[in-house]
């Protein structure tokens, strides 16, 4: 037993540190995806984040997704082992719960989204938010922890006004779209 573990522990390491060498959001879900690293992992899906869950079996990501950097999928609490100790027994049990993420979801960089969590579809989680209830489909949801602020539609709508303000959509770079129109700063 002590080597299956001991062999668990090396794999785990290795896709940790692979993981860390993909710079390429849509390689890396590649590899997770070949890999069958998580329960499943649908088309069109684009992770950048460095952090894997620890059980990422307990993780679904359904098609058209987006994963930004510092975002991290929680699978279970270790709450139990504060309370074994204080009670000195070992009655409390790991609390664990699947994170599914459906279709056409942005996750903003560094949310967290907490075990047991299901965000549904056309969403839209905010830089920063914690996610600790499931988000209904259509919703965008900010903060700690996490609130429905808007709708999805109402987002794409503003992101569409914003893009056809530039009148030239073969432009995609950040730099190319700099050009068109200059930030401006105080300094």
């Amino acid at each position: 037993m002590k080597i299956k573990n001991f062999c668990k522990k090396i794999i785990r390491y290795y896709r940790q540190a692979r993981i860390l060498t993909i710079r390429d959001g849509w390689k890396k879900a590649s590899y997770l995806k070949k890999h069958h690293i998580f329960h499943y992992i649908g088309d069109h899906v684009f992770y950048t984040s460095n952090i894997l869950p620890s059980e990422p079996y307990l993780v679904c990501l359904h098609n058209n997704i987006v994963i930004s950097a510092g975002v991290r999928l929680i699978t279970h609490s270790v709450e139990n082992t504060i309370f074994d100790y204080e009670e000195k027994t070992n009655k409390y049990l790991t609390r664990y719960g699947k994170v599914e993420i459906k279709n056409n979801v942005y996750v903003g960089a560094n949310a967290i989204i907490m075990n047991g969590i299901t965000i549904g579809n056309n969403c839209i989680v905010a830089a920063g938010a914690v996610v600790t209830k499931d988000v209904p489909d259509g919703m965008v949801v900010a903060g700690v922890p996490a609130k429905v602020i808007s709708t999805y539609e109402e987002v794409k709508q503003k992101n569409l006004k914003w893009s056809e303000s530039f009148n030239r959509l073969d432009k995609r770079s950040i730099e190319e779209l700099v050009k068109i129109k200059p930030e401006k700063f105080e300094i």
